[in-house]
């Protein structure tokens, strides 16, 4: 279901459906000073891994500083949208079949360090009162 309309297609129906990894981390770009910097970047997991990684990344994003936003869904609403219209389907041209097709991609999961994961998710912090996002342990 997008938009509470039923697709016709199902997750992973088509041989060349995309399977994609995202991770954000936030890191200081100098070494002196109290900036950050959270890129957005999406990986292929269709790749074998010994390939994923190398020049085969998209940076769909990247998260000024000086400090976390309050309101990080403002820079990752573009993204969704995206993934909206991914999921729903696109068309392409395969060049080696000379045939269009309808695209699909799908974000399988996201990963990044506990700072990061607690600012897409917005949490309080990942030293808050219940800092896990897995499990229901109060600190």
């Amino acid at each position: 279901m997008i938009n509470d309309v039923q697709q016709s297609h199902k997750f992973f129906a088509g041989r060349r459906d995309i399977a994609l990894g995202f991770v954000t981390d936030g890191f200081t770009p100098f070494k002196r000073g109290k900036l950050t910097c959270w890129p957005l970047i999406l990986y292929n997991l269709n790749l074998p891994p010994e390939e994923r990684f190398h020049e085969n990344i998209i940076c769909v994003g990247v998260i000024p500083g000086p400090k976390k936003p309050q309101d990080p869904d403002s820079y990752l609403w573009p993204l969704v949208n995206e993934m909206l219209q991914l999921a729903a389907g696109v068309i392409a041209y395969d060049i080696l079949a000379a045939v269009l097709f309808a695209l699909h991609a799908y974000i399988i999961f996201g990963s990044g360090d506990i700072p990061a994961i607690s600012m897409i998710m917005q949490m309080k912090d990942h030293n808050g009162y219940c800092p896990c996002r897995m499990c229901k342990i109060t600190g």
